[in-house]
């Protein structure tokens, strides 16, 4: 039976709907993904981002979120929000993202390296949170970052020479380096200190020693004389 070109136009129509509708992807939807994994592990109770759903297609309805006139996401703002997980490196996938403010909750975990792909990231704070590990060194050549809070950690390692723009990294006794009151090389310095009285006193008791048995010689030669 011929098929009229009328039902072969629609039933192409609909093929190419379903298969573009069946990957979420081809919709855009790749920023709910990534803040789907987000909220997975930054808030594994569900009990501060309750309307990121991944079944709405358009994250910008997501509370403390922002975008664009076109639905990029370009904000990330929960502070002092109580979020209690983990950092996903899937937000290295929220490409668009400029600001990431989620100071002044109970964050814990390392910073991800990915947040060092997110070339349009202009602001960053993670302060009085529960942060530890080495501070990724993609963040410091992100041209676009001006502003880094990362105060009241528990972070550690060097800070590189080479950030611009405005840095805040108090209250992370482990961290060295510029900006960080801590040169790096104080541990060493103070291992040497530390081991310096028992050099003395080592170099004490040779200095008593060979003393005493010049004295004993020196006693010695009168008697015998």
């Amino acid at each position: 039976m011929a098929v009229s070109s009328p039902s072969l136009s629609l039933f192409l129509l609909l093929l190419i709907a379903s298969s573009s509708s069946a990957d979420p992807s081809d919709d855009g939807n790749d920023e709910a993904l990534a803040l789907e994994s987000v909220r997975s592990l930054l808030d594994p109770q569900q009990g501060v981002l309750t309307d990121w759903n991944l079944a709405l297609v358009n994250p910008c309805t997501y509370s403390f979120v922002t975008c664009t006139d076109d639905n990029r996401v370009i904000s990330l703002e929960a502070p002092s929000r109580n979020l209690s997980g983990r950092l996903s490196p899937s937000i290295g996938n929220l490409t668009n993202l400029e600001s990431l403010m989620l100071e002044d909750n109970s964050i814990t975990g390392t910073i991800p390296a990915e947040i060092g792909k997110l070339s349009g990231l202009k602001k960053l704070d993670l302060s009085s949170n529960h942060l530890y590990g080495e501070i990724p060194s993609s963040l410091f050549y992100l041209e676009s970052l001006r502003y880094i809070n990362l105060s009241y950690n528990n972070l550690s390692g060097p800070i590189p020479k080479s950030f611009a723009g405005t840095l805040y990294i108090v209250g992370n006794p482990l961290i060295c380096g510029e900006n960080s009151g801590q040169d790096c090389s104080s541990s060493g310095t103070a291992s040497s200190q530390a081991s310096l009285p028992t050099a003395m006193t080592k170099s004490h008791k040779f200095v008593v020693a060979v003393g005493s048995m010049i004295a004993c010689i020196i006693f010695l030669l009168f008697q015998i004389s």
